[in-house]
């Protein structure tokens, strides 16, 4: 997996735990701090097994997520803690923001190589 970089100015707030999307929609679907069976999660997600046990494990060792044992003991509930509610509103925020500088940047350059094309038409 690539490393995430810091650009200063740029990726402020930027999570690299929150980087990977399927980390994003798992704490999504946590948002509401409601236990969450881990079968429930996998059949909304549609991930494997193995796939949503890395994640979730990535999540808890973080701190952003918090497991504990069913009332049957035999299957796990998960939910999201409030650090990660922390992190994933500022996440959310960081990537807000460079969404706009982007946007923004191609705005402008989409209005540069019109005028670009609107002068050289008039050659």
């Amino acid at each position: 997996m690539a490393r995430f970089v810091h650009v200063e100015g740029f990726t402020e707030g930027i999570d690299p735990i929150l980087v990977p999307p399927v980390r994003i929609l798992i704490a999504v679907l946590l948002i509401d701090q409601r236990w969450r069976e881990y079968a429930t999660l996998r059949e909304d997600l549609g991930l494997e097994p193995a796939v949503l046990s890395k994640q979730l494990a990535t999540l808890r060792l973080a701190g952003y997520v918090i497991t504990r044992s069913a009332t049957d003991g035999r299957r796990s509930e998960w939910r999201i803690s409030e650090l990660g509610i922390e992190n994933l509103t500022a996440h959310l925020a960081g990537w807000h923001r460079l969404t706009v500088i982007a946007s923004e940047a191609i705005s402008a350059a989409r209005a540069a190589d019109s005028r670009s094309s609107r002068s050289l038409g008039a050659c």
